[in-house]
């Protein structure tokens, strides 16, 4: 066999995937690197390695896919610094370089091109922005006026394949974004715009400004009714639904109009909201949302059904044959089971571990020493002193989300600031999702809070004491989803803990049940429910892990080895000694 046959042979073999024991394997070879370098980058390969939870040799040199994994781990839940594992990501870049892989080449000094563009630019934005697409194009010869989608492309590709960049959607985007911004400012060059880029889905309802004007008026006029806008109406609803409710109740209308379009329905045939409910569309509707589950229990298709019903009934007032119906459609959609989801039972889990409890108790109270060290209170300042406050109000006083976003100063929080006095949050019944009345005492350390951020804090901020809780910059209220958006966010960064501020009420249950097992009707009081049913058909799976633990104890207890204990003697023989 020649050598060019050699050659040939060897081209046709299939090629060993290299993997990170490779990397160690290159790291290993003598006068690559000093002693204490090779160490900490063997060590940063390793840790790596122990992150994707495998062992070095069965974890592939995929630079993009590592970078994903990497990308869900949490450093705080992983029990390291953020610090730590940015550094460990750093190395492990390092490491991959002396084994032959190509990180992204950047030019360490702009071309003549690049640098006088930037000369122009003002605006700490555009440079920083701008940076890595500059220093990638000049140690590639690209001028300015040669950048386009497939130049933005290529270098966002090999970002991805030859870094660890933690959001290169979000730099993609940003790229495009500001380099469109800069083209316009920046005449003369002969910059070209290039394509945004977006990576936002497709939309999951039918856009509202495809359906007919009368369908969309009968859809309004069905929601100003059921909001009891009308109370002395002979026909007003007995029971106005609340506004949260109502839009609930638009969303569903929109998803039942999305599921008959989808089933081959044209929506601009609908001229009104009985449309949605003769027995042949409704069958189609509940038909199309079963196929996107694969015919399983879902909580938002079994709501959705029964809502259509209501509608039937209540609205439409379709004939009792009809009725009937309609009533067999619906019983066929699965009932959901009842208790937590998965999704709120792998959020529980995260809680079986004492420390995850600790970090998230002592959040409120570093967030709260960095408000107070902050020399200039900015807008900042004020978020991350909502975030301290809405989790330790959650945490020892679990209310809805939307009554967190409502509290008002002598409305619903009373507070006494004297040595021993009580202070309150108290919420009426008509404020209440389910109408039963609630009321809180305020633990000490929350009332000083609480005081300190209304008569200190937000004060220099928004120039004046607020009278509502959660507010914005200029005074106004924040809504109940920036409040959410800050709680997830700052729970995950600063404590690793992946939470919503209505998980808070999930993880009361637990907490008191886990210190006293069967005590539904005392969760029931925390949380605010109608009846004790509606607790044990949410928690009795937490429960029974309890009686479970107890059984396990008692079993444990009844077959530990027993020493015996000696006989007593007798008085005669004891005596007689």
């Amino acid at each position: 066999m020649t050598r060019a046959t050699r050659k040939r042979s060897r081209k046709d073999l299939p090629v060993k995937a290299m993997t990170l024991a490779a990397v160690l394997a290159a790291l290993d070879r003598p006068g690559k690197l000093p002693p204490t370098r090779q160490r900490d980058l063997r060590s940063s390969v390793k840790r790596v390695a122990n992150l994707l939870g495998d062992e070095p040799a069965a974890v592939p040199l995929d630079i993009a896919g590592i970078n994903a994994r990497l990308n869900t781990i949490n450093p705080l839940a992983a029990g390291m610094r953020p610090k730590s594992l940015a550094n460990i990501r750093c190395d492990f870049l390092a490491a991959a370089k002396v084994c032959g892989m190509q990180p992204v080449t950047a030019s360490k000094s702009l071309s003549p091109e690049w640098a006088k563009l930037f000369k122009r630019l003002s605006g700490r934005r555009a440079h920083i922005g701008l940076s890595r697409l500059a220093r990638y194009a000049s140690a590639r010869g690209i001028k300015p006026g040669d950048v386009n989608d497939d130049v933005i492309v290529a270098f966002i590709a090999a970002l991805r394949n030859g870094s660890l960049h933690r959001q290169p959607n979000r730099l993609h985007r940003q790229v495009t974004l500001i380099w469109n911004e800069v083209a316009a400012r920046v005449p003369g060059l002969g910059l070209r715009a290039v394509t945004i880029a977006s990576f936002r889905g497709p939309p999951e309802r039918i856009a509202w400004s495809l359906l007919s004007a009368a369908f969309k008026q009968d859809v309004e006029n069905y929601l100003s009714w059921a909001g009891g806008s009308d109370p002395f109406d002979p026909d007003a609803r007995v029971r106005p639904l609340a506004s949260g409710t109502l839009r609930l109740r638009h969303d569903q209308i929109l998803a039942a109009v999305t599921a008959l379009a989808d089933s081959g329905t044209n929506p601009r045939t609908l001229h009104s909201v009985a449309d949605l409910v003769t027995p042949n569309n409704l069958r189609s509707i509940l038909r199309q949302r079963l196929d996107m589950v694969d015919g399983s229990a879902n909580v938002f298709n079994h709501l959705l059904a029964h809502v259509l019903l209501q509608i039937a009934r209540e609205w439409v007032k379709v004939d009792q044959p009809v009725l009937a119906e309609l009533k067999k459609l619906v019983r066929k959609v699965p009932v959901p089971p009842s208790g937590l989801t998965n999704k709120n039972k792998r959020f529980l889990r995260q809680f079986d571990d004492p420390d995850t409890f600790r970090r998230l108790v002592h959040l409120p109270d570093k967030l709260w020493a960095e408000v107070k060290r902050d020399s200039r209170p900015s807008f900042r300042t004020l978020a991350k002193a909502h975030v301290a406050l809405a989790i330790a109000i959650l945490t020892y006083l679990p209310v809805r989300l939307q009554n967190l976003a409502d509290l008002t100063f002598d409305t619903h929080l009373f507070l006494n600031a004297g040595a021993g006095a009580t202070s309150t949050l108290e919420f009426s019944n008509g404020e209440v999702k389910n109408k039963m009345e609630l009321a809180f005492d305020v633990p000490p350390r929350l009332t000083k809070m609480l005081l300190e951020y209304r008569d200190r804090i937000a004060p220099k901020i928004i120039g004046r004491r607020p009278k509502r809780l959660f507010v914005n910059r200029d005074g106004t209220p924040k809504s109940s989803r920036s409040i959410a958006t800050l709680v997830r966010t700052y729970a995950s960064k600063r404590a690793g803990i992946v939470l919503s501020p209505h998980q808070f009420r999930h993880l009361s249950a637990k907490v008191l049940l886990d210190a006293q097992p069967g005590a539904f009707e005392i969760v029931r009081q925390l949380l605010g429910h109608k009846n004790e049913q509606t607790t044990v058909n949410a928690y009795a799976g937490i429960d029974s892990r309890r009686a479970a633990r107890h059984h396990q104890h008692l079993i444990e207890t009844a077959i530990e080895p027993r020493i015996p204990t000696p006989p007593k003697a007798s008085r005669r023989s004891s005596a007689g000694r």
